[in-house]
């Protein structure tokens, strides 16, 4: 029997403070659609939109009276669907940046929000995502705003409860500082925004929580809520920059006709595979003959063994494979090519933790890997001339090589130098621009060694033209199915959808398809996904105390108790699925699956099913499950149908 493994929230959870909730830009872009967005929340059962409430629309001139017509329209119009609102309060107006230094009128401003608002919401997020603005990313600056628009909010309205700005991922250096600036006091809630990129959510989101809570122990908050009011899963385009590859393999080997490649994959589908999709893609942007496999691990060790590899290509996604970086640096060495086609090369570095199971290596940076290869990168925070981001045009090797790009530029955010080059090592810039100094500055470039190490590298700084950051709609109906039962196990209190409506005007760019549904209101399998997972777990389900996930983080088993007094669960596993025994307390147990559909698992014995365990969550209600699931070989020859 599998040992168990208890998360650190000892906490029963119980009612959420604002419902299950979405983010929706109800208040601005979306803000003649609302009624629609409302009518679908309620019948999903979400129960509260997170939206933007910016100073700059209610006050647009120093000393001006407040307007908030467009925003009680908003909140109007979602309390008679049934759907509270938490607004962000963030966006000074011109004259009021940077905020900091504009304390007493920001005061002035919260206050009179929440004054208005007193009765119609409950609770307001002080910024989204503090840790990115230029100037709250200083702890002491966002503490100063926060500590402000604290204070001036409880003048309005006392039983209002204040949710520190929700932070891009969960630094934790920054949540620390504010911690020890004294900062406690200042919110009643802490928000993150735990994104996983497009990885899933186990190992990354489960420890995640777990660390922060520590944090919060450690500085004597350890009681306080956490909320996630951003998470979330792209579903856009898995197209693949086909001219770019081409023409950089093209410079780094002319005259290569076809080429036999490898996709190192640094995540699976819900099923523990390589995606088919981005070795399809990849396969019809390589010239015609080219032949592409995705792997993990041991098929790329024994696919570059044999010897009949061409080229490397790592996402597009700035991640990498670690535990064969050795053997691609061997195969460069030999002569091979190596690919990184998106930002900044080799930046985040991914575990194979069991097959077809991948963890987030910490955000390393691995600057000793990318210079084994020669590879030197740099951006805007290594050197002070070059611009955060910028357009980028294709020298005269990338035109030879076949690369004419968009003609407006390349949009490009990182940059090579060839300082790390040795004798005989030839460096051709691909992009272009120039940096504030006037210098050139390289975005795209190719390494023909021919030193110690006789292979290539092909390096491109752009931005957004990959498929690294996607999944298809099944996998993210999953996913947040899963995310949402891990981060309720946790203890975290509510739990926002980073969007409700996709904005689809590019089929490439990962923020145009967070939506649980189409632009055009059809539903994602997300939508359905959302609605089932509140339909089986309700509001005021308590967490059931006790494991709710074996020790290797592969198998996952959290229960609750709905407010009826039924016992319920979910049960999935990462990696391959398999059919395992699982023993409940009662035997009438109820199944089904992420859209609520009914399934009927093989009953071996009393209170015992045999039930598939792999990326689709199978939801049980009418019991509980008093044994972790048993491995596979366990299962008797006797199984009935």
């Amino acid at each position: 029997m599998a040992a168990l493994a208890h998360g650190a929230i000892a906490v029963a959870q119980g009612a959420s403070a604002f419902g299950y909730g979405v983010c929706a830009h109800v208040t601005h872009e979306e803000f003649d659609s609302r009624a629609r967005t409302f009518e679908m929340m309620r019948t999903a059962g979400i129960g509260t939109v997170r939206c933007d409430f910016r100073w700059s629309v209610c006050q647009s001139e120093r000393g001006g009276a407040f307007d908030f017509s467009r925003y009680d329209d908003v909140v109007d119009d979602a309390g008679a669907a049934g759907v509270a609102v938490l607004p962000i309060l963030f966006v000074p107006p011109a004259w009021a940046k940077p905020v900091h230094r504009h304390l007493p009128e920001w005061g002035d401003w919260v206050e009179a929000t929440v004054r208005h608002f007193r009765s119609r919401v409950a609770a307001v997020e002080i910024w989204n995502e503090p840790n990115l603005d230029p100037d709250l990313s200083n702890p002491t600056n966002y503490l100063a705003v926060l500590s402000t628009a604290y204070a001036a909010a409880k003048r309005a309205d006392p039983s209002v409860r204040v949710l520190f700005g929700g932070t891009s991922t969960i630094p934790f250096d920054y949540i620390e500082e504010i911690y020890r600036l004294g900062g406690a006091g200042a919110f009643d809630v802490l928000a993150v925004h735990p994104y996983c990129r497009w990885f899933p959510p186990e190992g990354l989101l489960d420890m995640g929580l777990e660390r922060l809570r520590a944090l919060m122990e450690k500085h004597g908050d350890g009681a306080k809520p956490v909320a996630i009011t951003e998470q979330g899963w792209s579903t856009h385009n898995a197209a693949v920059d086909g001219e770019a590859l081409r023409a950089g393999l093209a410079a780094s080997r002319p005259g290569k006709a076809s080429w036999n490649a490898v996709y190192a994959a640094t995540a699976a589908d819900s099923d523990g595979r390589p995606s088919p999709d981005v070795a399809a893609a990849l396969e019809d942007a390589l010239p015609t003959g080219s032949r592409v496999e995705a792997c993990f691990g041991a098929r790329l060790r024994e696919r570059l063994a044999a010897g009949d590899v061409d080229v490397v290509i790592y996402p597009f996604d700035e991640t990498f494979p670690l535990d064969t970086a050795d053997d691609v640096f061997e195969f460069v060495k030999d002569g091979g090519t190596l690919v990184c086609l998106r930002g900044m090369p080799m930046w985040f570095s991914i575990r194979e933790t069991a097959p077809g199971t991948f963890a987030l290596d910490g955000e390393n940076r691995h600057e000793a890997l990318r210079h084994r290869l020669r590879i030197d990168v740099s951006a805007w925070w290594i050197d002070s001339d070059l611009p955060e981001s910028g357009f980028a045009f294709p020298t005269d090797a990338a035109k030879a090589a076949g690369f004419r790009g968009d003609p407006a530029g390349e949009f490009v955010e990182r940059f090579q130098t060839p300082r790390l080059l040795c004798p005989g090592d030839e460096w051709i810039p691909l992009l272009t621009l120039r940096d504030k100094a006037g210098r050139e500055a390289v975005a795209a470039s190719v390494v023909r060694f021919g030193s110690d190490l006789r292979g290539s590298v092909v390096v491109f700084g752009t931005h957004g033209r990959g498929p690294g950051g996607t999944n298809d709609e099944r996998t993210q109906a999953r996913y947040l199915t899963r995310a949402l039962a891990i981060a309720l196990a946790e203890g975290v209190e509510s739990c926002f959808w980073y969007e409700f409506r996709s904005v689809e005007e590019s089929d490439t760019y990962g923020e145009h398809h967070f939506g649980l549904t189409h632009a055009t209101f059809a539903p994602k399998p997300a939508y359905g996904a959302y609605m089932n997972f509140i339909q089986q777990r309700p509001e005021g389900s308590v967490q059931t105390p006790g494991p709710w996930h074996d020790e290797t983080r592969s198998i996952f088993f959290p229960q609750w108790m709905r407010p009826d007094g039924t016992n319920a669960g979910a049960l999935w596993r990462t990696g391959s699925p398999e059919r395992v025994p699982c023993r409940f307390d009662a035997d009438a147990i109820r199944f089904t699956d992420c859209a609520g559909k009914a399934i009927h698992p093989a009953r071996l014995a009393a209170g015992v099913y045999a039930i598939r365990l792999g990326g689709a969550p199978t939801f049980f209600s009418g019991g509980r499950l008093v044994a972790p699931p048993i491995p596979a070989q366990s299962i008797v020859s006797t199984e009935t149908k």
